[in-house]
């Protein structure tokens, strides 16, 4: 399983995702129950880290954290920042391809951004 400083490494340096350590730390504990799942499913040890990488993301970032847009420093120090647009979605499908057992399914939950509108009209 991953730690919660390899997920913290991911979400900083791929992603430029900024997200408390301890919503890290519990999004591990939580993708760490379906462990068993994906080497039951017969998932290699590389499989099984780039699945937990990204349900580990999608959980974490639920709260829609920002995402590092720019950085400077030699004391001009500034930071821009922007939001996830729709790169949770991008995500869900990279894990969808990757965890073909769907082990994490349940963890990660529906997308929410592919959510069904249902309108009743009055005629």
């Amino acid at each position: 399983m991953i730690t919660s400083t390899q997920a913290q490494q991911y979400l900083d340096q791929a992603l430029g995702v900024s997200v408390p350590g301890f919503i890290v730390e519990a999004a591990v504990a939580k993708v760490a129950t379906a462990e068993v799942k994906m080497i039951e499913a017969g998932y290699s040890d590389y499989d099984r880290v780039m699945v937990q990488c990204l349900a580990v993301t999608i959980i974490a970032a639920a709260g829609a954290p920002r995402r590092l847009a720019s950085q400077s420093a030699p004391s001009g120090a500034g930071r821009s920042f922007k939001n996830f647009d729709n790169d949770l979605t991008a995500l869900r499908r990279s894990l969808a391809a990757l965890d073909t057992a769907g082990t994490v399914a349940d963890l990660v939950g529906p997308d929410p951004a592919a959510a069904a509108f249902m309108f009743v009209v009055n005629g």
